[in-house]
């Protein structure tokens, strides 16, 4: 007995070492790496370590080299952010640039200690404690099923979040916001390329579409915070999301290049979250007050007459239209900084009209320049090595775009600015365009990798290049064969409809000459096209750039604006276009809207009517169609007529609030269009309502319709105050009984979209469809009206900022108008705060002409009030109460005065009565500090 006993122990024994040698070559296997104890080291603020691999000496692959030493650092940026960064020891390797000039001044040295960063030895891990709540908040181990791979041609790297609700991974087409909806295991991949808009579920990976942004949001349910990610590398990536039963998640990232720098951003707000990347990346460039409205564009115009016709048909129809495109077809055989002689003979006068009536122009540009040794810009390329190179050939890389032969700018030659500079030049002598269009940006290449060196016009190859390389034997650092056999390949083949990842850039030293190939840059490309062309505005026209670029990169935003690329006349991809504006508000890029009426296939009536709507309240508001479908054009069916112009007038009856909600992105970081639940993430119901609505800022709820055949439209509202736009009837009162908000259903016509005020704000409001308004620059003539709707404790909060509208870097020159204003009802009274102001003089829409104070019960025997002025005016205001909806509106005085030079309203004592005094609301008059003042998230 006493022998059985003994030997079942030993068996046990064996068993736990067997599991354990199990566990340990598992851990092994999947994370190799330790900390070297004596390499500890706290330089400053910073924390360093060195990494060393148990497989080291065992990897002998010559093609894909283990890395067996590694540098981390640990990086406190500010309180709220923390760098972690590994990279290889022995060798430099490629590492991703941060575009943003400002992105050094955001590090403030923030100690490591305090930062909640802890590490395990081995295997090596980390986890990132919140130092506000002490919860984990990200965590890399092996009690997580963590990962750390490191590779010369791939990499990987498991981390652990407490919440399952995941947000961003860019570019994709979804149908929900969260991603890994429809699964419980999703793979994305981040590779901006030609695929037009396929629909990605998650289920397998190579679904993205034009851009790589590595950004995420992670929606912390136990504190209703979120925390964000930003992995900054460019090279081709998948990212595998796991959800666990738990509620928590596992995001692995597979790379197959550059190295491992991550910014964690601790939980906060997600506009909070939100600035600070932002802050990092690069805020974006504030875009003309034009561009917010109505944009008509075309692939398939194929002669001047035809624009002309559209344009004459949109004015008789009484539609606003601001803004004319030129697509491809105004070229002269599709070659870049060209016009037809022929088909567009007389573009550049009937440009010159379209100005006289207050029109603007936007022509398209290609990143593939026409391939022709005689032509101008490829002499002005090739004589300055300003090119990408083809590994195959060491001459200029060929590919295939709609001129047919094409080559492509390296933006790492110094040369590669002044050639698009000239082109751009030379196309503003022929056409006095007031923006530019940037598409085919990934690179879009019809060739696969590059063409065949004797490729000439009218061939169709698209075989890959690979296929010419067996005569090119030599290493050396541009070796074609160098990416061939890829030992991981996210998505399928990377170079599927772009350039060849063995194309190099100019290169001044070996360490250039090793890295800069499409293998590390191509995401690159599209972000410094965009900021060259940003320049040219800049530098050579001396005005305010608007951009439209289809690629993009973590900090395009500072440059450009986005379309959501080549969709289709669906109601799936009319849904799908809410979703879209809230990933890019989250990459930093507010301005943006997707094809109206849908771009490839044809639309109808009913289809093209609700698009209309919904995309009248688009930041980027731009009707545009594909070539070989039928027209589309609002006025082609009386009911879209109709209903697109309302549309688009309740839309610039808000343009000042637009554009001062796009203004405040400018200057501090954060989002314009909004999910309901970012402003109430305590709200579990919020969360349902993403697809369906959406905010404006944090005051407007827009709520279109998105079903085809509906007469009705079910809104979620949250537990708040809430008034209609049309009529400033309040539609839903708070209950403080309750946490969460309810649904209502209202009618759904034609003629009107659903707009809702939310309590607890103030707004600029025009009448614009009384004043029939075509054109933006009427509103600067147009009274202003100020809308005052109070929340449950009768208090609102609003801000108002104006510009010369195109005037050249308005923030860095300090020429924009900043008010803030602060309403209580219990005092009855209005503040005024100037947070920023300069020499221009108002618009007529800033004098004081009207204000609407909404839920006004306690105003009903309220017929005076005074208007208190910064030089000691006192000046008399009557007001008229409407029992019925129970508002109460004060017009303007007998005498004159800017909103700017107003102290302080009083709405219920008499000049006579009235004391002057001053009330100061923040605590810095300075912009950039706003987000530090004492005005609520409503504000």
């Amino acid at each position: 007995t006493w022998g059985l006993l003994m030997k079942s122990i030993y068996c046990v024994i064996c068993l736990i070492l067997i599991a354990g040698s199990f566990l340990l070559a598992k851990a092994s296997e999947d994370n190799p790496f330790y900390v070297d104890p004596n390499s500890v080291k706290k330089e400053g603020t910073k924390w360093s370590m060195k990494l060393l691999n148990h497989h080291a000496g065992l990897n002998e692959d010559s093609s894909n080299k283990e890395i067996t030493t590694a540098d981390v650092t640990i990086e406190g940026v500010d309180v709220n952010v923390l760098n972690i960064k590994i990279i290889d020891a022995n060798e430099r390797r490629w590492e991703a640039p941060i575009e943003n000039p400002d992105s050094g001044k955001l590090y403030r040295r923030e100690q490591v200690e305090n930062m909640g960063f802890q590490y395990t030895n081995e295997p090596f891990g980390f986890n990132i404690v919140d130092p506000d709540s002490d919860d984990t908040v990200v965590e890399m181990s092996s009690a997580k099923s963590s990962s750390l791979k490191f590779f010369d041609k791939y990499l990987e790297i498991g981390l652990w979040y407490p919440g399952r609700r995941i947000y961003g991974l860019g570019e994709r087409t979804t149908k929900d916001f969260e991603l890994c909806t429809e699964h419980d295991n999703c793979i994305y991949t981040l590779w901006g390329k030609d695929a037009g808009c396929p629909y990605d579920d998650g289920s397998k990976g190579g679904k993205s579409a034009y851009g790589q942004q590595a950004f995420y949001m992670i929606y912390l349910p136990s504190s209703k915070l979120f925390e964000g990610v930003f992995l900054l590398n460019t090279n081709d990536q998948d990212a595998l999301i796991f959800k666990v039963a738990d509620g928590s998640s596992r995001v692995v990232h597979k790379i197959i290049g550059g190295v491992f720098n991550f910014y964690f951003f601790y939980p906060k707000k997600a506009d909070v979250i939100m600035k600070k990347y932002h802050e990092l990346i690069g805020r974006p460039y504030i875009a003309p007050f034009w561009s917010l409205g109505y944009h008509q564009c075309r692939w398939g115009w194929n002669t001047l007459d035809k624009v002309k016709e559209v344009v004459a048909k949109l004015e008789e129809k009484d539609i606003p239209l601001e803004v004319v495109w030129g697509d491809i077809d105004y070229m002269d055989g599709y070659a870049d900084f060209s016009v037809d002689p022929v088909r567009y003979k007389g573009l550049g006068a009937f440009v010159k009209e379209l100005h006289k009536k207050r029109i603007k122009y936007v022509p398209i540009i290609d990143a593939g320049m026409k391939y022709n040794k005689t032509d101008k810009y490829f002499i002005m390329g090739e004589q300055n090595n300003a090119f990408i190179k083809s590994a195959v050939t060491k001459k200029t890389l060929v590919g295939k775009v709609w001129p047919g032969p094409a080559v492509f700018l390296s933006w790492f030659a110094p040369f590669s600015k002044n050639v698009w500079h000239e082109g751009l030049g030379d196309l503003y002598e022929l056409v006095e365009f007031d923006g530019i269009w940037l598409d085919m940006n990934e690179i879009a290449n019809f060739c696969r990798g590059e063409c065949p060196p004797d490729y000439e016009v009218g061939e169709a190859n698209t075989s890959p290049v690979r296929m010419l390389r067996d005569a090119f034997t030599e290493k050396d650092p541009h070796d074609p064969k160098e990416f061939d056999d890829l030992p991981y390949k996210p998505g399928g083949d990377p170079t599927e409809k772009t350039v060849a990842l063995t194309g190099y850039e100019s290169s001044t030293n070996d360490y250039e000459d090793r890295v800069l190939k499409q293998y590390n840059t191509h995401s690159l490309w599209a972000l410094y096209e965009a900021k060259a062309t940003h320049q040219f505005f800049t530098e050579k026209l001396k005005r305010r750039p608007f951009i439209l670029t289809r690629s993009n990169y973590a900090g395009a935003g500072l440059f450009a604006s986005k379309w959501l690329g080549d969709n289709y006349s669906t109601w799936d991809y009319l849904r799908y276009s809410i979703v879209g504006m809230y990933n890019f508000q989250m990459f930093g890029i507010p301005l943006v809207g997707s094809d109206m009426c849908g771009f490839s296939g044809n639309t109808n009536e009913e289809l093209c009517l609700r698009w209309m709507q919904l995309g009248s309240f688009y930041p980027f508001t731009r009707n545009h169609n594909g070539i070989g479908n039928h027209d589309q054009e609002p006025y082609l069916w009386d009911s879209v007529a109709l209903a697109s112009k309302n549309a688009l007038r309740q839309k610039y009856s808000l343009l000042w609030y637009y554009y001062t909600k796009l203004y405040e992105v400018s200057l501090l970081g954060g989002s314009l269009v909004r999910p309901l639940f970012w402003e109430y993430p305590e709200d579990e119901y919020s969360f349902y309502a993403t697809r369906t609505q959406f905010l404006i800022g944090p005051a407007i709820l827009v709520a279109p319709v998105i079903e085809e055949g509906v007469k009705e439209k079910t809104v979620y509202l949250p537990n708040q105050n809430w008034y209609k736009l049309q009529d400033f009837t309040k539609i839903f009162s708070h209950n403080p009984k309750k946490q969460e908000g309810a649904n209502i259903t209202i009618p759904a016509g034609f003629d009107y979209v659903n707009v809702f005020l939310r309590g607890g704000s103030i707004i600029p409001y025009q009448d614009t469809l009384r004043a029939g308004v075509r054109r933006t620059d009427q509103l600067k003539a147009l009274p202003l009206e100020l809308v005052v709707a109070p929340d449950n404790m009768g208090q609102a909060y609003g801000t108002f900022i104006t510009d010369e509208g195109d005037s050249l870097k308005p923030i860095e020159n300090q020429r924009y108008r900043h008010l803030a204003f602060n309403f209580g009802m219990s005092f009855q009274e209005l503040f005024v705060n100037i947070v920023h102001d300069y020499d221009a003089k108002p618009y007529p829409c800033e004098e004081f002409t009207k204000v609407t104070i909404l839920n006004a019960e306690k105003y009903e025997k309220v017929t005076q009030g005074c208007i208190l002025g910064r030089a000691k005016q006192k000046i008399p205001i009557t007001g008229s109460y409407d029992s019925g909806k129970k508002i109460i509106t004060f017009g303007k005085p007998t005498k004159s005065i800017y909103w700017k030079d107003i102290e302080h309203i009083n709405f219920d004592r008499s000049c006579s009565e009235q004391q002057q005094y001053t009330c100061l609301l923040y605590t810095s008059p300075s912009p950039r500090d706003l987000s530090t003042s004492r005005m609520p998230s409503s504000a």
